[in-house]
């Protein structure tokens, strides 16, 4: 568990801030029913008299519910600067759209989010994400650019000196454990997944940005690179003093790395604590079934374990 936090306090203005945000799509799947009211419609309703109309809407609002789902569903919650946040949940439980929501990939339909006290919907967009490192499953690199190509993206859009960019991307590889001369000119496809997650992350760093994003960077590679990585990660993020948000759907990852943990299911925050708490006080069914089979897992492992040792004696 990350204890590295200590700055608990200090900052009077959350980094993030997100207040009563949700974000809806419809569904693609063929199976919902869609409501087209049009004009012949909303007159033949009007005529039922005025009880019947509220039934119609009523009748209406339940058929649109059905065409639609909520990926994030009125979410609240604060990040103080220079946390490493975790966010955990199953697959489409909302926790990519919540990032996305946070950099303006997408728009909330609802509520708002503020970085550090202003409003990110008065902030032009490319701007906004130029401040914000980002970094994907399967690191996103530009095939035709070289290492140094890669990291240097963001520096050279801002027209940095070449001098001022191959110092940073020096800077930057020797950061993510990386001799900077032996890598800076080769290519992706001449790197590991591993190499290429950690090329991914100096690239996210490269300007120096106070909140990082982290859209389930680890979850391509083996275990043993993915351990390295969180180490990595942590030693990073010890050094740099930013917030991070870490989506995961991995409840071991979730607890290793963040200083507190976000428990998503449904589009809805379930319980955002210390790993500690959450174990001692799940707050839902759901984050107690999660608990439980953590711990299901560390008894069958455990016990692996000792049958082994017994049966080398």
């Amino acid at each position: 568990m990350n204890h590295s936090f200590e700055n608990e306090g200090l900052c009077a203005v959350p980094a993030i801030e997100y207040r009563n945000v949700y974000k809806r799509f419809d569904r693609t799947d063929g199976k919902s029913l869609r409501v087209r009211r049009g004009r012949k419609g909303e007159d033949k309703i009007k005529k039922q008299g005025e009880n019947s109309f509220a039934n119609a809407e009523a009748s209406a609002g339940a058929l649109k519910e059905e065409s639609g789902f909520f990926a994030v569903n009125k979410l609240s919650a604060e990040i103080r600067d220079g946390e490493l946040i975790t966010i955990l949940g199953s697959s489409g439980c909302g926790k990519t759209t919540l990032l996305k929501m946070t950099n303006r990939l997408y728009e909330p339909d609802g509520g708002s989010i503020l970085l550090f006290g202003e409003d990110i919907q008065k902030q032009d967009p490319v701007q906004l994400r130029r401040k914000m490192g980002y970094v994907i499953q399967q690191a996103g690199l530009f095939p035709h650019m070289t290492v140094e190509d890669n990291i240097s993206v963001i520096p050279r859009l801002l027209r940095w000196e070449p001098a001022r960019c191959r110092d940073r991307v020096t800077e930057l590889l020797a950061l993510v454990g990386l001799e900077p001369e032996q890598y800076r000119n080769r290519y992706p496809s001449q790197l590991s997944g591993g190499q290429q997650q950690r090329i991914g992350l100096a690239r996210a760093l490269a300007t120096k940005p106070r909140v990082m994003l982290l859209d389930e960077p680890f979850g391509a590679v083996d275990a043993i690179t993915r351990l390295n990585l969180q180490n990595e990660l942590l030693r990073i993020h010890r050094e740099t003093g930013g917030t991070f948000l870490f989506v995961t759907h991995d409840i071991h990852e979730a607890f290793r790395l963040g200083n507190r943990v976000m428990i998503m299911n449904g589009g809805k925050l379930l319980q955002m604590d210390t790993p500690e708490t959450i174990v001692r006080k799940p707050a839902d069914p759901f984050v107690e079934t999660l608990i439980r089979s953590a711990m299901d897992q560390e008894r069958f492992w455990n016990s692996s374990i000792t049958f082994a040792r017994e049966s080398d004696k």
